[in-house]
């Protein structure tokens, strides 16, 4: 198992990515910590899938109290972090013209500085070889926006330009890198239109849909050692979406 022993802490590991990234975390060995918002059931439910080798944590990744709570429990009970995934993330679709500057700020606030603060503290508590991943989106890419998200695609590309600045500045002691999924097959997903998935899927090369469990192999790969050599990386999971 290529996590034995080690410590991982999953924003947003209630569902989608975060879950399957922390089932796979799981099944590798890992002693995963759930962080949720609002999902308690669904968090508890991952963890016990996993044996319950974990622990499951609430806090809101925009407040900053909350997240310094987080890790206070983390510190308590493990002493050390190995591994963080920033996964949580917030988008609700709005005109470019209707978007508010506090619907801005909330964006921001989960996806980008909620990141942020996490890091902060999580690498307080990593040693020597400890890995952060940042899970950003193909709508950060420059040429990859799309109309109605535009404080989400902001956000995500604000987080790829996070990830390159933490690589330089924790290199050699701690790798980080991002990945950014293409259309997922998420809950979000499941909100839009027959006729809305057809189109995505139609401009994906490969036809389809990406699934969860295909983003968090990603994000293992780059925890692991096989991505020993691997820092300031964006990897783009997306069936070759953004190729359109």
């Amino acid at each position: 198992m290529r996590f034995k022993g080690k410590i991982c802490l999953i924003t947003g590991g209630s569902r989608g990515i975060g879950a399957e990234t922390a089932k796979l975390f799981g099944k590798e060995g890992a002693t995963v910590i759930i962080n949720y918002c609002s999902h308690e059931e669904n968090a508890r439910a991952v963890l016990k899938e996993i044996g319950g080798n974990g622990a499951v944590i609430k806090a809101d990744v925009s407040k900053e109290k909350e997240i310094e709570s987080m890790f206070k429990k983390i510190k308590e009970k493990y002493g050390r972090l190995d591994m963080l995934v920033n996964n949580a993330g917030y988008i609700k679709a709005r005109p470019f013209r209707e978007l508010s500057l506090e619907e801005w700020n909330k964006t921001f606030a989960v996806n980008v500085t909620g990141a942020f603060v996490c890091s902060k503290h999580a690498v307080e508590l990593m040693s020597d070889g400890g890995s952060i991943v940042n899970v950003s989106s193909i709508r950060g890419l420059f040429d990859q926006g799309r109309p109605a998200i535009v404080d989400y695609s902001s956000s995500k590309a604000a987080l790829i330009s996070l990830t390159k600045t933490m690589a330089k500045e924790l290199a050699p002691s701690i790798r980080v890198n991002c990945v950014a999924p293409g259309m997922t097959n998420t809950d979000l997903a499941k909100s839009y239109t027959k006729e809305a998935i057809e189109k995505f899927k139609n401009d994906i090369y490969l036809k389809r849909l990406i699934e969860p469990e295909e983003i968090a192999k990603s994000i293992l790969f780059l925890c692991s050692d096989d991505a020993s050599a691997i820092t300031g990386a964006l990897l783009i999971v997306d069936g070759g979406q953004s190729l359109s």
